[in-house]
């Protein structure tokens, strides 16, 4: 075979990716229905389409609902707490989901009662893959978790590879997670948290800004996320009249006796624009318009203390925060240890130190149990003061090791450290709390941890 045979063959490939790709963004569909924002009483049913499909959900013993308008979230009240519901949906075009039987969700309750709950993260690809998720390993995760009879599952971000100028190609790559994952989102909530991954992006004055510019006007990646998935909106307030929302990418809720905080470590991220050499310019305090990845600003800090405090008032028995990038760095290099990396001004350690300890100063002083995070692609977990720091980033982007080169400080509470894809399981059952995680080793799943946190 020569030349010509294999540039035929790329180019047949090529043109072929192209058409699929053509295909799945202009065709008609519907993704969903999908369960979320589960209460004692209530429960949000809800789909997208395209074009818009309205539909009818019908509830086994209880009612059915009509949502005729887009977004197509139907919040559905009046039901009993911890009962199993069978629920349909008959969509305006004549489709029926599922086809034939129907799906199922269970309220929450509260008090006493055990429960458990997941948590993954990092499930995108390979930057050159040609699917922003890695499938394989993301379905025989979720397969796993949905034969544990979770209450609900906690993900934490870099869903997909994202890092697209076009916002149209970003709710495209979420629709592909959506697809992978929607035979557990049919029954089982999922709360997202958003991750730096998850940009939609322009390029102004030598750096990488957060959304995409039309005109005058800029579509943020929050507001993108916020579109794309659907969590309870008792968000904090932008941080500007010009920042982005938090609207559904920062939010709380409770469950059982545990009140469940999620953080937006991603929010408003802006950073230098590196040469073709990887040479990066100096990391300053806040650059214009942004914030530095992985750092809380001052309106959410403020909204978590109130949350918080109003958890513990209210006697939440144990608390747990949940969010993308960790606030003590274990495997990353410096860039994401800010204080320690040679391209950082003074002024821009500082900062992060400033903030690092303001935060976790609110979970100590609070009592927070555990703070799960991604990012970072393996499994870790350390005790930092008398929180636990959980990192849990190995739902399908390719792992990573240790880095030896910088030994931080808080490395000394670390405890358990494993580089594999897995994901965890909390049980809450009274006082207690017992963490459980599972990995594949050698193409098999394998606890790599237990502790009671």
């Amino acid at each position: 075979m020569d030349k010509k045979f294999y540039t035929a063959v790329f180019f047949f490939l090529f043109l072929s990716v192209l058409f699929l790709s053509f295909c799945s963004t202009s065709a008609a569909w519907i993704e969903g229905p999908f369960v979320n924002n589960v209460t004692p009483n209530s429960v949000v049913i809800w789909w997208n389409s395209s074009p818009h499909v309205a539909g009818k959900v019908f509830i086994k013993d209880f009612k059915e609902l009509k949502d005729s308008s887009f977004p197509f979230e139907l919040k559905i009240t009046g039901l009993k707490p911890d009962t199993t519901y069978s629920y349909w949906v008959v969509f305006d075009n004549g489709k029926r989901y599922p086809p034939k039987g129907y799906y199922q969700f269970h309220t929450a309750f509260k008090g006493e009662k055990r429960f458990s709950f997941a948590v993954l993260a990092d499930s995108r690809a390979p930057f050159f893959s040609l699917s922003p998720v890695n499938e394989e390993i993301l379905k025989k995760l979720l397969s796993e978790i949905k034969k544990k009879k979770v209450e609900f599952i906690c993900f934490l971000g870099d869903l997909v590879y994202g890092d697209t100028k076009s916002a149209e190609k970003l709710r495209d790559k979420f629709r592909t997670w959506k697809n992978i994952a929607s035979f557990v989102m049919h029954e089982i909530p999922i709360y997202t948290a958003m991750g730096n991954h998850e940009i939609v992006f322009h390029e102004a004055d030598g750096y990488i800004l957060d959304g995409e510019k039309k005109g005058k006007d800029i579509i943020y990646s929050e507001k993108i996320f916020a579109d794309e998935f659907v969590n309870p909106e008792n968000s904090p307030f932008p941080e500007s009249p010009f920042a982005p929302p938090y609207k559904e990418t920062v939010y709380s809720f409770d469950w059982g006796n545990s009140h469940f905080i999620f953080i937006n470590t991603d929010y408003w991220i802006v950073f230098p624009k590196r040469s073709f050499w990887g040479k990066q310019k100096k990391i300053i305090k806040l650059y214009k318009n942004g914030n530095l990845p992985g750092i809380i600003m001052e309106n959410q800090l403020k909204w978590i203390e109130k949350d918080l405090k109003r958890a513990k008032a209210c006697g939440a028995k144990h608390i747990f925060v949940f969010g993308h990038q960790p606030i003590f760095p274990i495997t990353h290099d410096e860039e994401d240890a800010i204080e320690y990396n040679p391209n950082a001004t003074k002024e821009a350690k500082e900062y992060v130190k400033k903030r690092r300890k303001q935060l976790w100063e609110l979970f100590d002083k609070y009592g927070v149990k555990a703070a799960f995070f991604g990012h970072e692609h393996n499994y870790s977990r350390t005790l930092i003061n008398n929180t636990w720091q959980i990192i849990t980033g190995g739902a399908g982007a390719p792992l990573r090791g240790r880095n030896n080169k910088v030994h931080y400080p808080w490395l000394n509470g670390l405890k358990k450290f494993k580089k594999c894809y897995h994901y965890c399981i909390v049980t809450v059952d009274k006082d207690k709390v017992e963490l459980s995680v599972f990995g594949i080793i050698n193409g098999r799943f394998q606890l790599i941890d237990h502790a009671y946190l």
